[in-house]
């Protein structure tokens, strides 16, 4: 029998991974030009912006990372999850109208075109060091996922996995991102979804599983303390503010209406369906004793692994990355065969979609960031398709080759996070809000300040008293600017610290 589940989860999964494949190639036919590959020729409506941001919002840490956490820690882990949906909320209100308008293709050109090249390097930086951290956490996701749940060996399924998702988007690019998140968007809400909604009828409903569980789950602060909690929401609200991912669904909108809709709907979506169902999930996990032995099983794996190897781990290391099963290790002690199937579609889902946008982000700043810049200005449409497409496959392999080492989801996530937030929210907002050329010294004094903040904080002192890097390297960032606010007029302005050309206005009606 247990061969015959299996045989049925891996078929789901084989069929939907096939059909991934299909749109890849359909999609490469409607590729003609190098923007035809990185922003969909700008003509996605308002529906499919909200589907394909919702999709790239959940990926392998807001499914398979935050169930994990919400396994460990309580309602605590979903709490500071809002703070992803509360950020994509006020990016589409407010943001979103704005970048469609300036018929932009990256961060970087924003950054440029407001702050100046200085400006616009220290983005690129950061928007590579996201992007990139980013791509391995959902390749990682992709490994745990079909290794805990199909028992492919962690190695092998992150390579079957990676490969599919750098195929169709090397092949299709934006045009296959999107359609494919449309597909997966559907699939994840519904298996997520009815995963959820059926695990909490199981048990009887959420009172139930209050008795079930220890009251400190339903703690909002868990077992954190309240500035861990505080830090933690900061870290995932200003984490991904603004990132590449969701920018690009700004820029690929038909006009700055269907911007403004499409991300504001999928926060607005994503804020009532993501934190009930992971909360849900994590608890279900946390009652069932199938789902605790297996993870003491996967922790004695692990420290036996690193014995086997010579390295050092700990028995509270070893627990965390095996915490990471939670997830699937729920899906496979509680779900039929076939719903698994589905289940373990969609979690692979959550996790393609956000690496596939990754994929993509990060081969249009490759091509319109380094190469058409700094290399080859005069370089050919077609030129540049090869760049972008070559970008694609390279980091995607990359990639793979770093989740095969570093395989903890959340901690690859707030990794990435620690090092955007204190560099690129602040002069995103000052660009946004309160702009004058003026300013523009301060902004960049207050991004190279955050910078080194940041890492000083995380690699120096190890983030002591529970305050996260990230939000100590943005406080210092918003001290600094506004400190050398009052001195940037007697600052020399030459040609890096000025504005670039302000592109034409939006004309698509």
């Amino acid at each position: 029998m247990m061969d015959t589940d299996r045989l049925l989860e891996s078929g789901t999964l084989a069929a939907y991974l096939v059909v991934l494949l299909w749109i890849g190639i359909r999609s490469s036919r409607k590729v003609k030009t190098s923007l035809d590959f990185t922003l969909a020729g700008r003509g996605v409506p308002w529906a499919i912006v909200m589907a394909t941001a919702a999709a790239t919002m959940i990926g392998g840490g807001a499914s398979v990372g935050m169930v994990s956490r919400v396994y460990e820690v309580g309602i605590a882990a979903a709490f500071i999850t809002c703070a992803w949906h509360l950020q994509l909320i006020f990016t589409g209100w407010f943001v979103a109208p704005k970048l469609r308008g300036m018929n932009l293709i990256t961060v970087g050109d924003y950054f440029h075109v407001k702050l100046g090249p200085i400006a616009r390097e220290l983005a690129v930086v950061n928007c590579v060091i996201f992007l990139v951290g980013a791509l391995a956490a959902q390749m990682a996701a992709i490994g745990t996922v079909a290794n805990n749940v199909l028992g492919v060996r962690y190695e092998v399924a992150l390579l079957i996995g990676a490969a599919v998702t750098v195929f169709y988007s090397t092949v299709g690019g934006m045009r296959a991102v999107i359609t494919t998140d449309v597909l997966q968007f559907v699939i994840l809400v519904v298996g997520i979804g009815a995963a959820a909604a059926t695990l909490v009828v199981q048990q009887g409903g959420f009172t139930e599983m209050l008795q079930q569980t220890d009251p400190e789950h339903f703690h909002l602060t868990g077992n954190w303390s309240g500035i861990e909690v505080i830090s933690l929401f900061f870290a995932f609200l200003l984490g991904e503010t603004f990132v590449p991912p969701y920018a690009v669904r700004c820029f690929v909108a038909q006009d700055a209406a269907q911007a403004r809709a499409g991300v504001t709907g999928a926060g607005i979506f994503l804020l009532f369906f993501l934190p009930v169902a992971t909360f849900a999930l994590g608890t279900s996990a946390r009652i069932q004793p199938e789902v605790r032995q297996a993870i003491q099983q996967e922790t004695d794996r692990n420290l036996d692994e690193a014995a086997r190897l010579g390295r050092q781990m700990s028995e509270e290391e070893a627990a965390g990355k095996a915490r990471q099963i939670a997830f699937p290790a729920l899906v496979r002690a509680t779900l039929p065969p076939i719903f698994a199937g589905i289940v373990v579609a969609a979690i692979i889902a959550a996790v393609m979609s956000s690496a596939d946008s990754c994929l993509s982000c990060l081969a249009t700043v490759v091509m319109e960031d380094y190469y058409r810049r700094h290399i080859n200005p005069q370089a050919s449409d077609r030129g540049l398709l090869r760049i972008a497409q070559g970008t694609t496959l390279i980091a995607g392999s990359g990639a793979a080759v770093w989740a095969l080492f570093q395989s903890n989801v959340a901690e690859l996530l707030v990794f990435v996070y620690d090092f955007w937030a204190p560099t690129m929210v602040l002069p995103f907002l000052v660009a946004l809000f309160w702009y004058r050329p003026a300013r523009i010294p301060a902004v960049v004094l207050s991004m190279i300040a955050g910078t080194i903040a940041t890492v000083t904080w995380r690699f120096g002192l190890d983030s002591p008293w529970d305050i996260g890097p990230a939000l100590f390297g943005f406080a210092v960032a918003v001290v600094t600017f506004f400190v050398s606010l009052p001195l940037s007029g007697l600052w020399p302005t030459g040609p890096l610290l000025q504005p670039g050309v302000e592109t034409e206005p939006d004309k698509t009606p």
